[in-house]
């Protein structure tokens, strides 16, 4: 009876029939098995008990994690997968079962519920996308369940009850004005700025315990708002702080000045630049009858239905590209894309060590795979894992302008061989190690970081173009529809085509694994007849 130790002073003062009542009880408990650490009764709150038991939400959470998170959050959820150096800010560490987004007050556990949004709305400004649309409801709880295994918080402690919050109070001029004051009292400009531009005096100087360097945004700015922008979102954020980071609890304001600084840091707000993100698009090819040319400014263009592409940071930033245009057409030969996006400054050269370019590429899926099938098989949308090769189209801005110099110089020497003028009938030397100088796109593979491998010269067969003008890049792509190389994808064929996509900004730096993506989505490509 060693084990029992902790209850034999009550099994001392019981009767005996009491005893047998507890033996039995044991002898339950040990037929069943363990209960599980922590209970999914929270879910009744938000969407519905699961129909699945903890054993079988565990197990199905583990399975969505390996296919869906741990390329970012590690196997672990150390917040160490091969992507994090990557990425900024850092993926969460969830083995210290510290979260940010709560309705709970600051210090404590979230309630499933927050677990819920963060994981269905993602997070904007960051590269936590949405996932909503790609979890079932199950999924979705079973990744919590899964989650919370890696911090020993939650076998101890419980969640605190969520923020009560009342009748939100109007807002007016002297509601926002009280509010500027408080602002300014509780020296908020330090850090977000006099403008909440997050250019405070020590915005740089910032730090998480993570140890890691914190990002202030643009307040401003409401597509960078992590927990929502409304006046009661600011009020919980603004009473719960931000665990684990500077952004304090407020909560020793009374409740009617929290109020007037939520409403103060409203009245900022640029809500007419919201754009709601859309992360999973389903994209279509049309079919014409006319010749493709390569030109972006080609009318054909104009009658094309065109959808928008949400992308998200890989690394935190001000006036971040969010969206990329798209439009596809094809035709018996082939099949062309034109993507758009607006950047006010064009980056078009890299002869500078100090200097980047634009560039945008296009990421197919290969093989015959669906998304969000078969347990999320899809290869990862940062350039897919291993044995599930993705294919890349890349075009850059700085090949385009060599092309365009190039062809320049030949039109002004009537066509004269410069390599014979300069080097004595002898090949540039540096023609000779870019063999893609004379077409600005770049075809390549990928089954995972590190891996990728541009094809052979005599395998390149994507043509493109791309120009700039009043503050927008237009950028097309064209390829034969016909492709003998294994690692191309193919377009005819039953099931929709995989494709993600991905844009640098020189302004920004971007470069290699530096730059904005978005996650895959649907191509639905027309069959032609033979």
């Amino acid at each position: 009876m060693k084990n029992f130790t902790l209850y034999q002073h009550r099994a001392l003062e019981s009767v005996n029939k009491k005893k047998y009542i507890f033996f039995f009880f044991i002898l339950v408990a040990l037929i069943i098995g363990p209960l599980p650490a922590y209970s999914h009764s929270q879910h009744g709150n938000d969407s519905g008990n699961s129909p699945k038991s903890e054993k079988d939400l565990l197990r199905l959470g583990a399975t969505v994690y390996k296919h869906m998170c741990v390329f970012c959050h590690g196997q672990d959820g150390n917040g160490g997968g091969k992507a994090m150096a990557y990425l900024y800010p850092w993926p969460r560490d969830f083995r210290k079962g510290v979260f940010k987004y709560r309705t709970t007050p600051f210090g404590s556990l979230p309630q499933d519920k927050d677990i819920y949004r963060t994981i269905t709305r993602g997070i904007p400004g960051t590269s936590m996308p949405a996932w909503g649309g790609a979890l079932s409801e199950d999924e979705t709880w079973g990744v919590i369940e899964y989650i919370k295994s890696f911090s020993k918080r939650f076998e101890k402690e419980k969640p605190k009850e969520a923020i009560v919050i009342g009748a939100v109070p109007e807002t007016n001029e002297e509601s926002i004005k009280r509010g500027q004051g408080i602002y300014q009292e509780m020296k908020c400009s330090r850090c977000h700025g006099t403008d909440l531009k997050g250019d405070g005096p020590i915005a740089d100087e910032l730090y998480d315990i993570w140890d890691h360097r914190v990002f202030i945004y643009d307040l401003t700015d409401p597509n960078t708002f992590k927990f929502g922008f409304s006046r009661k979102d600011l009020f919980v954020i603004l009473t719960s702080g931000i665990d684990g980071t500077p952004m304090k609890s407020y909560n020793h304001l009374k409740e009617d000045e929290r109020w007037d600084l939520a409403s103060f840091i409203e009245s900022k707000i640029n809500k007419e630049v919201h754009k709601p993100a859309k992360y999973e698009t389903d994209l279509k090819t049309h079919v014409i009858d006319e010749e493709i040319d390569m030109d972006p400014g080609n009318p054909l263009w104009d009658s094309i239905e065109a959808k928008n592409i949400h992308t998200i940071p890989l690394n935190a930033r001000r006036d971040p590209i969010d969206e990329i245009q798209f439009q596809s057409v094809m035709n018996d030969e082939g099949i062309a894309f034109r993507l758009q996006w607006e950047d006010p400054q064009p980056d078009r050269t890299s002869s500078r060590h100090q200097d980047f370019k634009d560039a945008i590429a296009m990421q197919f899926a290969l093989g015959d795979v669906l998304l969000h099938q078969h347990g999320h098989n899809e290869p990862f949308f940062g350039m897919g894992n291993r044995n599930k090769v993705v294919n890349i189209w890349q075009w850059r801005a700085d090949w385009q302008t060599e092309i365009e110099t190039k062809e320049k110089l030949e039109y002004a020497t009537k066509g004269l061989d410069l390599d014979t003028m300069i080097f004595g009938g002898e090949v540039n030397p540096v023609d000779s190690l870019n063999p893609f100088r004379d077409v600005p796109v770049e075809e390549l593979n990928a089954e995972g970081f590190g891996t990728l491998t541009p094809q052979p010269q005599t395998k390149q067969n994507v043509l493109g173009k791309g120009v700039w003008k009043e503050g927008k890049w237009s950028v097309v792509f064209f390829r034969t529809l016909d492709t003998i190389n294994k690692w191309d994808i193919r377009f005819q064929r039953e099931i929709p085509v995989l494709i993600a996509f991905a844009v640098w900004d020189g302004k920004h730096q971007d470069r290699n694994g530096r730059k904005v993506i978005s996650m895959w989505q649907r191509l639905k490509v027309p069959q032609l007849a033979n």
